[in-house]
């Protein structure tokens, strides 16, 4: 017999980015294992995506039932006083911008639209989810965040209905590593606090990407049930056959995804200097790149290439045409960076191309790369460390790289999808017993 779920997820095709694909792989896989889902998510008309990616849409199954409401976005206005159309998305976690407009908007960003900038999305999609549960047959409910105001959805829904609640963490709550940029006050301190562990100590379970995203959670509050789900790829996007890339002089190294000061490492364009005077070195970044970042490149000499955001397709075409990919995490500390593993990494490591990451070489991301033996993790700083990786490497330009398979078949989406419905299939026996 199929049990039916309801996801609350505020991104969703079309939307693109990063925060699409987990729930969007949930949605397609679950009905294999037994479990129907219905979607809750905003309408496109009133969301701030990071993008659009209309070809997403074809990998919504049939049955898979779409309900999107509408919201409000309180950043709206800040984006209409900077001069962006309406559907450019305003970036609430690195606010750009005139410097007293940005410190205004990251003030309210931090202190008055808790937990976060999607806040207007809680009355319309609670209305919503509490008359779905109350009017349609449900076995369980699930919502997936950033942004956490989804969370405050999937309280909603399991308050009216007592079914069994899967809390989704992709990210850190009060330990996010831009945090520090809000402006933060005592008593939003506080909130941001009390709603997390509101959050997660009334949910039935809670999952999360990361074991040392996991331990942070543990430590803040008492859990009913914790689980690692990690993120992964889908072997159908992959292209199969693909022709090996053509020999060239230059070495090129990739970027996919969201590139700001951020992630930026002095210590990798250092290296670069250095290795260009016997080596043409070419930096391709692709997606949504700040243009300070690019600047910040040029300013040192190297070449560098901002490529506009390509379709998900197109993005994992694009990581298998560069020799090195370079996979750069935000400056963090604690287990909030320990356990930030990109959701993009797995779809490099199945690019089979060698992996240059930058971040702490002591957590989640460092342990995967070793497990498949994708790549090596270094300090942003560490110079000699990067400049030794890309002399080791150069030999494999236009080469595919050997990982360890077996490794990488654990992340598997249709697997993943498989643990989250044993999850739920134990949640909807003894909802308050599972162990």
């Amino acid at each position: 017999m199929v049990k039916r779920v309801l996801l609350i997820s505020y991104y969703f095709p079309p939307s693109g980015g990063p925060g699409v694909q987990r729930i969007l792989k949930f949605a397609r896989y679950l009905p294999q294992c037994g479990w129907l889902p219905t979607v809750l998510t905003v309408d496109p008309g009133y969301a701030a995506f990071p993008s659009i990616d209309n070809s997403l849409l074809e990998e919504i199954l049939p049955d898979v039932e779409v309900i999107r409401t509408r919201s409000w976005d309180p950043f709206s206005v800040y984006g209409r006083i900077q001069g962006k159309r309406r559907d450019e998305v305003i970036k609430v976690g690195y606010i750009e911008g005139k410097q007293g407009l940005k410190n205004v908007a990251r003030w309210l960003r931090g202190n008055v639209f808790l937990p976060d900038a999607r806040v207007g999305w809680v009355p319309f999609g609670s209305r919503v989810a509490r008359k779905l549960v109350q009017q349609q047959k449900f076995d369980a409910v699930m919502s997936t965040g950033p942004p956490h105001s989804s969370h405050l959805i999937g309280m909603a829904a399991h308050k009216a209905s007592g079914l069994p609640w899967v809390v989704d963490m992709r990210d850190p709550w009060v330990e996010i590593y831009y945090r520090d940029q809000m402006y933060e006050g005592a008593i939003a301190r506080r909130i941001q606090a009390h709603l997390e562990r509101k959050v997660l100590s009334t949910a039935n379970a809670v999952i999360s990407v990361s074991r040392h995203l996991g331990t942070g959670f543990k430590r803040r509050v008492q859990m009913q049930h914790y689980e690692t789900i990690p993120n992964g790829y889908d072997p159908a996007d992959i292209p199969q056959n693909t022709s090996p890339v053509r020999e060239r002089d230059a070495l090129v190294i990739g970027y996919v995804g969201t590139y700001s000061l951020l992630t930026h490492s002095e210590g990798f364009v250092a290296a670069l200097q250095q290795l260009q005077p016997s080596i043409p070195v070419e930096v391709h970044l692709v997606g949504k790149v700040d243009a300070e970042a690019l600047a910040a490149y040029r300013a040192k000499g190297i070449p560098v290439k901002g490529v506009p955001y390509l379709s998900h397709n197109k993005a994992i075409a694009y990581m298998q045409s560069v020799d090195v990919l370079m996979l750069a995490l935000p400056r963090a500390h604690g287990d909030s960076a320990a356990g930030i593993i990109s959701g993009k990494a797995f779809e490099y490591i199945s690019a089979r191309r060698p992996i240059l990451a930058l971040g702490p070489t002591k957590g989640d991301l460092a342990d995967l790369l070793n497990q498949t033996q994708s790549g090596n993790i270094f300090d942003h700083d560490d110079r000699e460390g990067i400049l030794g990786f890309l002399n080791d490497h150069l030999e494999f330009r236009g080469k595919s790289w050997r990982i360890n398979d077996e490794a990488l078949a654990e992340y598997e989406r249709p697997r993943l999808a498989s643990k989250l419905a044993s999850l739920l299939n134990h949640l909807t026996v003894l909802p308050n017993q599972i162990h």
